[in-house]
């Protein structure tokens, strides 16, 4: 298993993630703790800094997290919280429902900031390197990171649900229409690249991307059968074999899942074709509550919070040993990480009113010694 600290990270939930990196002219196999830039000194990406340390303006600065550290609050007691994001120097999140609005708060912690205010229904989000980008009820929208602007990529998307972008475009689903479309990030006229009947308007789909693709899939009372996928240029749809869920990545070679509708839950790695199946680890299933909440990656590690037990795992991309990083008092229901840290968000339901609240942390992604 390679350790943690000498991890480099790749782009996963828009986030670029590593564990020590190195410096960037040398091939990913040779990056050391030798090489690597340590804080104050230059480099080109957070992949070339110490520990787990950012990249900033050409520099390298301390981690946010260390390993052993407890987990810090950085947003609490809020409502209706969601379209978890790590990027730069802020943690980004959405505030959903008819009052939403797109917010940030720093990583080293500080007071809520508002990027997009009365935003609609806003729970996708992602980002490029200068804009975020996030569907607000029938609308495809671009933000200034900064908080300084939003802009109209496209209207009139009924139901429109989950976002991705690349350099070009951006991408969504839209069940009402049983489509996938896309348009360019500066606006324009959206096309549709695959129609799928398997789609409905009561489904919650979740979509990603990879290099050449775009893939989807859907779990709960209205499920998908497995993975289907689509060029992103558009084409066939394309049927993955696979299992309904929404916590799945994608790296360079596999697609990664865990179940939702079988006992026991399964941890898997297939081929983007769905051939090569691998479990990597499994649990048992008793109940809704021991299903897996959220699921992100780093370069050679798998995340996920298991739901019961409330407690975020780890396992290596290519099977091994289950770490169990820490446990929450509350549920855990998304997570995304970085060069250093987990963000994750949890929620509480107050025995005597009902009232759910949400909160957003950070811990390290590391453990002690490594």
């Amino acid at each position: 298993m390679m350790n943690g600290k000498v991890a480099a990270a790749v782009l996963a939930m828009g986030v670029v993630g590593a564990g020590c990196g190195a410096r960037t002219d040398l091939p990913e196999s040779r990056r050391s703790e030798e090489v690597c830039a340590a804080v104050g000194e230059t480099c080109r990406t957070s992949a070339a800094c110490c520990g787990g340390g950012q990249c900033n303006a050409g520099v390298c600065e301390a981690p946010h997290c260390t390993a052993g550290e407890a987990p810090v609050v950085l947003v609490s007691g809020k409502e209706r919280l969601s379209g978890l994001l790590a990027d730069g120097d802020h943690v980004y999140f959405t505030h959903y429902g008819t009052d939403g609005a797109v917010l940030r708060v720093p990583k080293a912690g500080g007071a809520i900031e508002t990027v997009v205010p009365a935003a609609s229904w806003t729970e996708s989000l992602v980002a490029d390197a200068n804009s975020l980008y996030f569907l607000d009820g029938d609308r495809v929208m671009r933000a200034s990171k900064d908080g300084s602007g939003a802009s109209l990529v496209a209207d009139n998307q009924v139901g429109s649900m989950s976002i991705a972008v690349d350099a070009s475009f951006a991408y969504w689903i839209t069940p009402v229409g049983q489509a996938v479309r896309r348009v360019s990030k500066s606006g324009g006229t959206p096309e549709t690249l695959a129609k799928d009947e398997e789609l409905t308007p009561d489904m919650v789909p979740r979509m990603i991307a990879d290099e050449s693709k775009l893939y989807w899939s859907a779990s709960g009372l209205w499920s998908m059968s497995g993975f289907h996928a689509t060029p992103k240029e558009g084409g066939a749809l394309l049927f993955v074999e696979g299992a309904a869920t929404t916590h799945f990545v994608v790296d360079s070679m596999f697609l990664f899942w865990i179940t939702t509708n079988a006992s026991p839950v399964r941890l898997v790695r297939t081929r983007k074709d769905g051939s090569e199946a691998k479990t990597l680890t499994e649990w048992t299933f008793v109940s809704n509550s021991d299903l897996a909440a959220g699921m992100a990656q780093d370069g050679d590690y798998l995340y996920w919070a298991r739901g019961k037990a409330r407690s975020m795992n780890r396992v290596p991309k290519t099977g091994g040993e289950v770490v169990e990083l820490f446990t929450s008092p509350d549920a855990i229901n998304q997570l995304t990480v970085d060069t250093s840290c987990l963000y994750y968000m949890t929620t509480r339901v107050a025995n005597e009113t009902g009232e759910t609240t949400s909160s957003l942390l950070r811990a390290p992604r590391f453990l002690p010694g490594e």
